[in-house]
């Protein structure tokens, strides 16, 4: 498994679907890495198992929003974490914490149950990246200097992150195709608004279509200094071993390390003085 292909916690996880016929008894719900079949089980449609699943499927409000989507997941898996249901909607989860809560939920009759072999792909998935968060970790190691870099800015302009000494600095990996950073981006407006005397977001591109970042800039008219980071064997992502969108990281105003996170904004104000 290479960064690339686990920048959400959905891509390391598999997506599921079903497959069958009305006329037919069983059903066969198939385990997917990208296009890659990894495990099948066949249930009965009068199952429990099959009953539980159509239930989480049509609790899930069909909304284009995955931000949105992933919330009504993670609140229905955690008030149902005796539903085999809930392991069948793992993979509409959006980000790795929500992902290890929502494991931890589930209990233990669904995990070795009928479902053990999908909740264990999930689950080894997520032990690889737990793994590699530690590779993240050593690339960007807290209470040292951030590497300094330049990139091309949204108006094509070269910027360099040293220009920015003097105010702390949030680094803001994201993509125009990833659900979570899109649906941060609200959040993230009203942060910089409150914050932006003392604080400057750099909005860095990663794993993206040039054409497409500046498209998504537009749409959702991001008010900070945004660069793209070329996707090659010299990026910015994988020098910084990154394995997921979003994730940030907050600079003091010399450019050190204070924290990383792929969880949110919610850590950042306590660091600002």
């Amino acid at each position: 498994m290479t960064n690339k292909l686990i920048l959400t916690c959905l891509s390391a996880f598999a997506s599921l679907a079903t497959t069958s016929a009305q006329e037919v008894a069983d059903t066969t719900i198939v385990l997917n890495y990208g296009y890659e079949v990894v495990d099948t089980i066949t249930v009965s449609r009068t199952s429990d198992t099959f009953l539980q699943i159509q239930e989480a499927v049509d609790a899930i409000p069909r909304i284009a929003d995955n931000y949105t989507k992933s919330r009504a997941v993670v609140k229905y898996i955690l008030s149902h974490p005796d539903s085999d249901g809930s392991v069948y909607v793992l993979d509409q989860v959006g980000g790795i914490n929500n992902g290890r809560k929502c494991m931890a939920a589930i209990s233990e009759r669904v995990r070795t149950g009928t479902m053990k072999r999908l909740y264990d792909a999930y689950a080894a998935g997520m032990h690889e990246i737990d793994s590699l968060s530690a590779q993240t970790a050593a690339a960007i190691p807290v209470g040292e200097e951030f590497k300094d870099f330049t990139l091309e800015d949204i108006n094509g302009q070269q910027l360099t992150l040293s220009s920015l000494r003097g105010k702390y600095v949030l680094l803001d990996f994201w993509a125009s195709w990833c659900g979570p950073c899109v649906g941060s981006f609200p959040t993230m407006k009203a942060f910089y608004e409150q914050k932006r005397d003392k604080l400057e977001i750099l909005g860095i591109a990663v794993h993206d279509k040039k054409d497409a970042w500046k498209a998504a800039v537009e749409k959702h008219q991001l008010p900070w200094k945004l660069v793209f980071d070329v996707d090659d064997d010299n990026s910015l992502a994988k020098r910084c071993s990154l394995i997921g969108v979003p994730t940030y990281v907050l600079l003091d105003p010399e450019g050190k390390i204070l924290m990383w996170t792929m969880a949110g904004l919610d850590n950042v104000e306590d660091y600002l003085e």
